[in-house]
Protein backbone atom coordinates (compact mmCIF):
# COMPACT_ATOMS: atom_id res chain seq x y z
CA UNK A 1 0.00 0.00 0.00
CA UNK A 2 3.35 2.67 0.77
CA UNK A 3 4.52 1.69 -2.85
CA UNK A 4 1.07 2.51 -4.38
CA UNK A 5 0.89 5.90 -2.61
CA UNK A 6 4.01 6.50 -3.38
CA UNK A 7 3.58 5.86 -7.06
CA UNK A 8 0.13 7.99 -6.81
CA UNK A 9 2.38 11.11 -5.52
CA UNK A 10 5.06 10.88 -8.21
CA UNK A 11 2.74 10.60 -11.24
CA UNK A 12 0.46 13.51 -9.70
CA UNK A 13 3.63 15.53 -9.36
CA UNK A 14 4.76 15.24 -12.76
CA UNK A 15 0.97 15.94 -14.10
CA UNK A 16 0.67 18.79 -12.02
CA UNK A 17 2.61 21.21 -14.65
CA UNK A 18 0.23 20.21 -16.79
CA UNK A 19 -2.62 21.80 -14.97
CA UNK A 20 -1.76 24.89 -15.91
CA UNK A 21 -3.83 26.75 -18.06
CA UNK A 22 -3.19 29.91 -20.78
CA UNK A 23 -6.31 31.32 -19.50
CA UNK A 24 -4.50 32.32 -16.24
CA UNK A 25 -2.33 34.49 -17.88
CA UNK A 26 -5.29 37.15 -18.92
CA UNK A 27 -4.50 38.60 -15.53
CA UNK A 28 -0.92 40.04 -17.75
CA UNK A 29 -3.10 41.56 -20.36
CA UNK A 30 -3.41 45.37 -20.00
CA UNK A 31 -5.56 47.40 -22.72
CA UNK A 32 -4.12 50.18 -24.16
CA UNK A 33 -7.42 51.33 -25.54
CA UNK A 34 -11.15 52.21 -24.46
CA UNK A 35 -12.25 50.64 -27.63
CA UNK A 36 -13.42 47.01 -27.47
CA UNK A 37 -12.99 44.20 -30.45
CA UNK A 38 -14.29 41.11 -29.81
CA UNK A 39 -12.99 37.82 -29.23
CA UNK A 40 -11.48 36.60 -32.45
CA UNK A 41 -12.70 32.47 -33.23
CA UNK A 42 -10.54 29.49 -32.45
CA UNK A 43 -9.53 29.25 -35.81
CA UNK A 44 -8.44 32.80 -36.65
CA UNK A 45 -4.81 32.33 -37.46
CA UNK A 46 -3.19 35.37 -35.35
CA UNK A 47 0.53 35.95 -37.15
CA UNK A 48 2.87 37.00 -33.81
CA UNK A 49 5.53 39.17 -35.30
CA UNK A 50 9.37 39.80 -34.61
CA UNK A 51 8.82 43.21 -36.27
CA UNK A 52 5.72 45.73 -36.63
CA UNK A 53 3.74 45.56 -39.62
CA UNK A 54 4.36 47.15 -42.63
CA UNK A 55 0.20 48.11 -43.09
CA UNK A 56 -0.54 50.52 -40.59
CA UNK A 57 -2.08 49.66 -37.49
CA UNK A 58 -3.36 50.36 -34.11
CA UNK A 59 -2.16 48.88 -30.47
CA UNK A 60 -4.68 47.86 -28.40
CA UNK A 61 -2.96 46.07 -25.86
CA UNK A 62 -0.03 45.13 -23.74
CA UNK A 63 0.93 41.72 -22.66
CA UNK A 64 3.94 41.40 -20.59
CA UNK A 65 4.77 38.23 -18.93
CA UNK A 66 7.50 35.75 -17.56
CA UNK A 67 7.33 31.85 -17.11
CA UNK A 68 9.52 29.42 -16.25
CA UNK A 69 6.94 26.98 -18.68
CA UNK A 70 8.77 27.60 -21.97
CA UNK A 71 8.48 28.38 -25.33
CA UNK A 72 4.69 26.20 -26.27
CA UNK A 73 3.70 27.47 -23.14
CA UNK A 74 4.42 31.68 -24.25
CA UNK A 75 3.32 31.09 -27.85
CA UNK A 76 0.03 29.60 -26.35
CA UNK A 77 -0.47 32.07 -23.91
CA UNK A 78 0.20 35.23 -26.39
CA UNK A 79 -2.31 33.60 -28.86
CA UNK A 80 -4.76 33.26 -25.93
CA UNK A 81 -4.50 36.55 -25.05
CA UNK A 82 -4.78 38.01 -28.50
CA UNK A 83 -7.79 35.99 -29.75
CA UNK A 84 -9.50 37.52 -26.54
CA UNK A 85 -8.49 40.72 -26.66
CA UNK A 86 -9.53 40.84 -30.81
CA UNK A 87 -6.28 41.54 -32.21
CA UNK A 88 -5.56 40.74 -35.81
CA UNK A 89 -1.25 40.45 -34.96
CA UNK A 90 0.77 40.40 -32.29
CA UNK A 91 4.60 42.56 -32.48
CA UNK A 92 6.86 41.23 -29.90
CA UNK A 93 8.76 43.80 -28.76
CA UNK A 94 11.01 42.47 -26.56
CA UNK A 95 12.28 38.66 -25.55
CA UNK A 96 14.24 37.68 -23.03
CA UNK A 97 15.92 34.10 -21.52
CA UNK A 98 17.49 33.99 -18.57
CA UNK A 99 18.31 30.46 -16.17
CA UNK A 100 18.93 30.88 -12.43
CA UNK A 101 20.36 28.49 -10.67
CA UNK A 102 19.53 26.78 -7.38
CA UNK A 103 20.95 24.46 -4.85
CA UNK A 104 19.26 21.35 -3.61
CA UNK A 105 20.00 18.45 -0.99
CA UNK A 106 19.47 14.87 -1.13
CA UNK A 107 19.33 13.51 2.13
CA UNK A 108 20.86 10.41 3.57
CA UNK A 109 18.77 7.42 3.58
CA UNK A 110 18.95 3.77 4.88
CA UNK A 111 17.99 1.03 3.71
CA UNK A 112 17.82 -2.72 5.07
CA UNK A 113 18.46 -5.88 3.52
CA UNK A 114 18.15 -9.40 4.64
CA UNK A 115 20.73 -11.43 4.75
CA UNK A 116 21.51 -15.38 5.32
CA UNK A 117 21.20 -18.64 3.56
CA UNK A 118 18.85 -19.42 1.09
CA UNK A 119 17.37 -23.30 0.69
CA UNK A 120 15.33 -24.77 -2.05
CA UNK A 121 13.36 -27.43 -0.42
CA UNK A 122 9.54 -26.30 -0.68
CA UNK A 123 8.14 -23.27 -0.99
CA UNK A 124 11.95 -22.07 -0.67
CA UNK A 125 12.91 -19.55 2.17
CA UNK A 126 15.63 -17.47 4.42
CA UNK A 127 17.14 -19.37 6.89
CA UNK A 128 19.26 -18.15 9.70
CA UNK A 129 19.23 -14.77 8.23
CA UNK A 130 19.30 -11.32 9.90
CA UNK A 131 18.81 -8.28 8.27
CA UNK A 132 21.34 -5.58 7.91
CA UNK A 133 21.55 -1.45 7.30
CA UNK A 134 23.14 -0.43 3.76
CA UNK A 135 23.27 3.48 3.97
CA UNK A 136 23.24 5.51 0.97
CA UNK A 137 24.90 9.02 1.79
CA UNK A 138 22.78 11.93 0.72
CA UNK A 139 24.71 14.91 -1.44
CA UNK A 140 23.96 18.66 -2.45
CA UNK A 141 24.23 19.79 -6.07
CA UNK A 142 23.30 22.65 -7.80
CA UNK A 143 20.45 23.27 -10.80
CA UNK A 144 19.46 25.71 -13.25
CA UNK A 145 15.74 26.79 -13.84
CA UNK A 146 15.27 28.55 -17.35
CA UNK A 147 12.92 31.51 -17.56
CA UNK A 148 11.18 33.42 -20.59
CA UNK A 149 10.09 36.99 -20.21
CA UNK A 150 8.20 38.76 -23.40
CA UNK A 151 6.92 41.95 -23.87
CA UNK A 152 3.88 41.70 -26.56
CA UNK A 153 1.93 44.12 -28.38
CA UNK A 154 -1.61 43.34 -29.12
CA UNK A 155 -2.67 44.80 -32.88
CA UNK A 156 -5.26 45.84 -35.10
CA UNK A 157 -5.00 46.45 -38.26
CA UNK A 158 -6.57 49.90 -39.59
CA UNK A 159 -9.51 49.69 -42.41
Amino acid sequence: MKKLSWIFAVVFALLLPACVSVKSTTAFYTPTTTTFYPPKDKHVVIPIMGEPPSQPYREIGRFAFQSDMGYPFMMKAIEYNARLAGADAVYIKESKNWTVPYAYTVPTTVSWVPVGGWYGGGCGGWYGGAVVPITYPGYTGVSYQSFMGIDARMLVFKR
